[in-house]
């Protein structure tokens, strides 16, 4: 009681110095005043975070919707990379997560493959340092942070359903937002061409479809997960029902081939894993039934996955899924034509150009595929260490799985059906470049982790 006293004069104290530092600053140097002064309170901020760890990690986690609806707002620009408020909360959790291995080792986890990926993955940049490389570098850092404090964060099932019930309900915001774009009450961020004509795409006001799909591929699963408590009144299950309903319904607007595909799946998945086998063979007949009564919508967004299969695109043309297998081979083409030490570390970032056959000159800074992306960024090394992790996290989910407990095998099904969406999206986009799939991935991995590990001490000391 008396340290926790103590503590909290000392923070205060610093609190009011470093207010006033940062008032002089701006007075003195007006120019640099805002600046400083956010450098000055985020230090601040990170520093008291590290003693309310577990609070500070569970609100990151459950506001990133809302915090991700301000993309618009950038504040400066450095080399070339806009500094908006998504930037401020990456770097605020590399700064918490920082301090909190060197002040609070005992409420973090190290993880052997999860430390050499990062440490890989900045020699990888430095060893070709761009503008680029560090954005991205610093987003995959924001994530990763995660995995050494998510699973003490939310280490017990009361906490753990906590976050899931609020992450669901802030995922619900952008959804409803997907509505009032379909509407056009809200205007479109995103546009596309379907047979000659400008479609908007349903983005829940974020940049990009993309921005919607990542939460999705997290929020449905954990709403499933939420389904399987018994303790739920009726009116409980309902809401959840409905937002699966929903956010399907907007997913289907934003018009994305592979999200379609890979969500559907997902929540089959969740039926078979929950041996709830019944309702698995009634999805699969209620999605039959649907594609045939939508054939002719189903071909259209499908048409090219139709000429693939039978033959009429060539692999490296713009016309393979709609231009990525020449992102493929640009990418591909660029990492192994170079010195085979880049081989190894990559390029350091995903910007690529050069000659691709059947198209011609090429440049792009979007490889559509992430286990491409990391290849040609971090080099063998680096994806190794990146399939190595999500071989980790599915060994032990799987061993969660045989528990007779109440949490934990809901638990390891959760990070299977997550794991395969994150896999299923990385054929064709890319979740680890932006902090929503990153996050999201290691916050889970942490706490499968963590029990893991927990499970194993109680069988040794068994």
């Amino acid at each position: 009681m008396m340290r926790s006293f103590v503590f909290r004069k000392i923070s205060d104290g610093w609190i009011i110095i470093v207010v006033m530092t940062a008032g002089l600053i701006a007075a003195v140097a007006p120019k640099f005043g805002l600046i400083g002064a956010g450098i000055l309170m985020a230090l601040l901020l990170a520093f008291y975070g590290v003693f309310t760890l577990p609070g500070w990690v569970f609100f990151l986690l459950i506001s990133k919707p809302l915090i991700d609806l301000t993309w618009r707002w950038r504040f400066i620009e450095i080399a070339e990379q806009g500094v908006n408020i998504q930037t401020l909360v990456s770097i605020f959790v590399i700064l918490l997560t920082g301090l909190a291995l060197i002040l609070r080792r005992r409420q973090v986890v190290l993880w052997r493959w999860i430390v050499l990926f990062p440490v890989s993955a900045a020699i990888s940049v430095v060893l070709t340092p761009t503008s680029w490389g560090i954005n991205e570098l610093i987003r995959l850092y924001a994530g990763i942070a995660f995995a050494f404090t998510a699973g003490i964060a939310l280490s017990t099932e009361e906490v753990f359903d906590r976050f899931a019930k609020y992450f669901v309900l802030m995922v619900s915001v952008p959804a409803g937002l997907s509505f009032l774009q379909k509407a056009q009450i809200l205007p479109f961020e995103y546009w596309d061409w379907i047979e000659d004509q400008a479609i908007g795409r349903v983005s829940g006001t974020y940049q990009h479809p993309l921005g919607l799909i990542y939460f999705l591929a997290y929020a449905i699963p954990l709403a499933l997960y939420l389904l399987t408590k018994p303790s739920r009144s009726l009116r409980y299950r309902l809401l959840l029902w409905l937002f699966i309903g929903l956010s399907l319904m907007a997913l289907v607007f934003t018009y994305h081939r592979t999200a379609l595909v890979t969500i559907g799946l997902q929540i089959w998945l969740w039926m078979v894993l929950t041996k709830k086998y019944g309702r698995a063979i009634l999805l699969i007949v209620l999605g039959g039934v649907l594609v045939f009564w939508l054939r002719d919508w189903v071909q259209l967004l499908y048409t090219n996955i139709v000429d693939i299969i039978q033959g009429k695109v060539v692999f490296s043309s713009g016309e393979f899924l709609r231009g990525r297998g020449m992102n493929w081979y640009l990418f591909l083409h660029s990492l192994f034509s170079s010195h085979p030490l880049f081989w190894l570390f990559g390029r350091g970032g995903s910007v690529a150009e050069g000659f691709v056959p059947h198209f011609g000159y090429w440049s792009s800074n979007e490889p559509h595929n992430d286990f491409i992306r990391i290849l040609h960024a971090y080099g063998l090394i680096g994806v190794g260490l990146y399939l190595a992790i999500l071989f980790s996290f599915l060994w032990k989910s799987l061993r969660l799985r045989r528990m007779r407990d109440r949490f934990l095998p809901h638990l390891g099904n959760l990070m299977i059906v997550v794991l395969t969406g994150i896999v299923l999206l990385s054929t064709t986009t890319e979740p680890m470049r932006y902090p929503t799939g990153v996050w999201y991935l290691f916050a889970l991995g942490s706490v499968v982790s963590v029990q893991y590990r927990r499970l194993r001490q109680y069988s040794s000391g068994k």
